[in-house]
């Protein structure tokens, strides 16, 4: 049995079927040719021109490195900054987060576990190691890179580190929960393109009242029936929602630049 906390021992099981639920559930471009790895073939070393993406879903250390505890951390960061009305900043993340080793894999822990931006995350994730597919490696910044076991972990922040402290102090005070994000949510928070209702903008509502992000992202689960999940109009004049989300999003580079070498 392969060593599972080794990378390099860890093989696909996805099967075609499984494939094409999660790029149509994800909306994945085509344009990115998703395909399964070889079978009996670990994620890394990468395919020419591909990276690997685990179904179960930056900072120095490659996406397909980084397991899905700490990329439930990124995306609840992402959504919290937006809940107060910020837009998500490295800094303050970089003052909350350090980057360590989980393995052969990497996450993010806090420095400080009284400086922690949510108030709950699950201990226990089964069966990601093994199931993953490749898409181009265009829809990833050029100069990010693969960490190797021997490079060093980040140091300490200086103590003079500069970094928007109302913002830091904020994230703290309103720590919402680590855990599944209906794509509802994951919309309201910029972070989701699939939203089938251009003149519309998601918003909820709970127990008939008017709720914003900053509320929803504490609620112990979305499944509740007094949680209303709606669309309203939007206001004549504005731009479609989905304009303000796409504004925000890291643009896919040319096929040409994603060489892979």
């Amino acid at each position: 049995m392969a060593n599972k906390s080794n990378l390099s021992g860890c093989f696909n099981i996805l099967n075609r079927n499984g494939l094409v639920w999660f790029v149509e559930q994800y909306a994945i471009p085509a344009s990115l040719h998703p395909i399964l790895p070889e079978k009996d073939k670990a994620i890394y070393p990468f395919v020419p021109g591909k990276i690997g993406v685990y179904t179960r879903m930056l900072i120095t250390v490659h996406l397909s490195q980084m397991n899905p505890f700490g990329l439930a951390k990124v995306c609840q960061f992402e959504l919290a900054c937006r809940s107060l009305d910020s837009d998500p900043d490295l800094d303050v993340f970089q003052a909350i987060y350090k980057l360590n080793r989980s393995g052969d894999w990497y996450t993010f822990e806090v420095w400080k576990k009284n400086a922690c931006c949510y108030s709950w995350i699950t201990t226990s994730l089964k069966d990601w190691k093994d199931r993953f597919f490749l898409v181009d490696d265009q829809c990833v910044p050029a100069e990010m890179t693969w960490r190797l076991k021997r490079s060093s972990l980040p140091l300490p922040l200086p103590e003079d580190f500069v970094f928007n402290r109302d913002l830091y102090v904020a994230l703290i005070k309103e720590a919402g929960r680590v855990q599944k994000f209906p794509e509802h949510i994951l919309v309201m928070g910029r972070i989701s393109t699939i939203w089938s209702e251009p003149e519309y903008y998601p918003t909820l509502k709970w127990n008939e009242e008017v709720t914003g992000l900053k509320e929803a992202l504490r609620l112990k689960s979305f499944d509740s029936t007094e949680l209303d999940i709606r669309a309203t109009r939007t206001p004549k004049g504005d731009p479609p929602y989905l304009t303000t989300i796409k504004e925000n999003l890291y643009p896919i580079r040319e096929p040409v630049a994603a060489t892979g070498q």
